[in-house]
């Protein structure tokens, strides 16, 4: 049995990281596989089968017996998100003393600091994969030079952002490989169905946006547009990220009463299932997942027109793909208003027939097969 090693920051609820979840949960039995994390956080570690082996460098402090052990850890991430990961000696220890094994296919399934430590690694016949889970821009160029120069095999999860990518580094096409993400289906119904705590208005329609609170999602836009609509829609917000403090007063400075910001919800799927349109704002993104999920629950779905979307929802009926542009997301929710195009029954299953022929593209690819 094959020996993977999948490396991630951590594993706190995103889009990416339910992904490489749901992947090695579907693979495991073929594989002998590790995950090693920068920083040991985040519930979706409970997720993992009990066959797949989890090491890490760092500790949250949910995990630290003491402030002190908190404290350290979190200047050992520093360190290590700082400079450490781009040492040589640094990444030779971690192998000898953390993971303590030889793997046939290392993979860092973001980039950054999984990639530096990967593409260091000291095992030199190993096949190395790295997965590109944005669109390359000016400010990311040099963060995904890495990739392009020392990684064997390169996963773009959407046309789009596998083509922009090989338009800026030119001479690594033949590297590249289209594999759109996987996704739990039958996890992401069973998990609609459980208890939670309905948070939603019974007397307006209710819209849900997930995702990291952060610049490239948007949420922003959702703020500038929700209080012309105060009387007829609620709009949430679920997640968490270094802009909450942000929005929280671009919410109380404008006096918005519509706008709710949940926190994260660590089972975001009944929300889903019970709102009444899902909403993306993103600026920014290269297969968004959520999109994926929304449509699994067979939602309304506005979008901005990032990359991925489009393929996500050719063939989906209840959708408004809108530009992506600050002022177009009022106009996406005046059409939804003003058409109401519900129709819950999308019998195409192209979707899901290509998601199984993309976990068995994604296990020859690990395999070296591909």
């Amino acid at each position: 049995m094959k020996k993977i090693l999948f490396s991630v920051g951590s594993l706190q609820i995103g889009g990416a990281e339910t992904v490489m979840v749901d992947i090695i949960n579907n693979i495991y039995k073929d594989f002998d596989i590790t995950v090693l994390l920068i920083e040991k956080r985040g519930s979706l570690i409970e997720s993992l089968n009990s066959n797949i082996k989890v090491k890490y460098l760092t500790k949250s402090s949910e995990y630290c017996d003491n402030k002190l052990s908190a404290y350290l850890n979190m200047i050992k991430l520093s360190l290590i998100y700082r400079f450490l990961s781009k040492k040589k000696w640094y990444v030779n220890r971690i192998y000898k003393k953390v993971l303590k094994d030889t793997y046939d296919t290392e993979i860092a399934f973001l980039a950054g600091v999984p990639s530096d430590i990967i593409s260091r690694s000291p095992n030199k016949k190993s096949k190395k994969i790295s997965w590109i889970h944005s669109c390359v821009d000016k400010y990311s160029y040099q963060k995904y030079l890495t990739l392009a120069k020392k990684f064997d095999v390169i996963v773009g999860v959407s046309k789009k952002s596998l083509d922009i990518f090989e338009q800026t580094y030119q001479d690594i096409k033949c590297k590249t490989i289209l594999l759109n993400n996987y996704v739990d289906v039958t996890k992401i119904i069973n998990k609609s169905n459980m208890n939670f705590d309905n948070i939603f208005s019974k007397n307006k329609i209710n819209f849900l946006s997930l995702g990291r609170l952060s610049s490239e999602k948007g949420f922003d836009r959702i703020i500038n547009v929700a209080k012309k609509y105060h009387k007829t829609i609620n709009f949430y917000i679920g997640g968490i990220g270094n802009l909450e403090t942000e929005l929280k007063e671009q919410i109380n400075k404008n006096n918005i009463k519509n706008v709710y910001l949940t926190g994260l919800l660590k089972n975001p799927y009944p929300y889903i299932k019970n709102a009444d349109v899902f909403l993306l704002s993103s600026r920014s993104e290269a297969y968004p997942t959520v999109v994926i999920e929304a449509m699994i629950l067979k939602k309304f779905i506005i979008s901005t027109n990032c990359a991925g979307v489009e393929e996500i929802l050719e063939k989906y009926e209840n959708k408004i793909i809108i530009n992506n542009s600050d002022d177009s997301l009022e106009n996406g929710i005046y059409k939804y208003l003003e058409f109401k195009k519900y129709n819950n029954n999308n019998d195409d299953n192209s979707f899901i027939k290509q998601n199984e022929k993309n976990l068995e593209l994604l296990k020859k690819v690990i395999g070296g097969d591909v």
